[in-house]
């Protein structure tokens, strides 16, 4: 575990309030990020971030065992607020934009480019401390599909591909 010591700060649907990292806990002990690739100004959301979102569970289970779960972009937030409508999402998204967040917890390079990443912080009698980070292609060991997929014969089949490679929901031609 490492003390978090640096103030962080960041944005959601109440633009008249910014939020402290301890904030983000919602009153719970434990805090898992999930760093969503969303520099300011894009286009279109990162089709890998996106699957990793569409895998993510409900946050009432994890909040029924103390922990939350918020996902963080370097966007401001009335464009994470677009991408969040248009694609249905429910779970609670924040904006980092102005803070060093992404880049201490090597979400974001020194030179701007993004990268996937989910750390994991415990409060506990009001000290933060950052106590885990998986990266890149550690990110796929929560993606069901990816684990329901290793059940068949035929596994994920995407030799030369990656969970990037998935559409957004409403690329589908079917209905789930």
């Amino acid at each position: 575990m490492v003390k978090v010591e640096k103030a962080y700060q960041f944005h959601g649907p109440d633009a008249s309030a910014t939020l402290s990292l301890e904030d983000l806990f919602a009153g719970k002990d434990q805090l898992i990020v999930y760093n969503f690739m969303l520099p300011p100004g894009a286009a279109r959301v990162c089709s890998g971030c996106a699957c990793v979102a569409e895998h993510l569970p409900d946050v009432r289970h994890l909040r029924s065992r103390n922990t939350a779960l918020v996902v963080v972009s370097r966007a401001p937030y009335a464009e994470i607020a677009e991408s969040k409508a248009k694609l249905g999402w429910k779970f609670p998204w924040v904006s980092s934009y102005g803070s060093d967040f992404n880049r201490d917890f090597d979400a974001t390079t020194a030179d701007g480019r993004e990268k996937p990443n989910l750390n994991v912080f415990y409060r506990k009698d009001g000290v933060v401390y950052h106590t885990y980070s998986i990266f890149a292609d550690g990110v796929d060991s929560i993606l069901t599909a990816y684990q329901l997929l290793d059940f068949t014969p035929l596994g994920r089949q995407d030799e030369a591909h990656n969970y990037a490679d998935f559409k957004l929901n409403y690329e589908y031609d079917e209905d789930a």
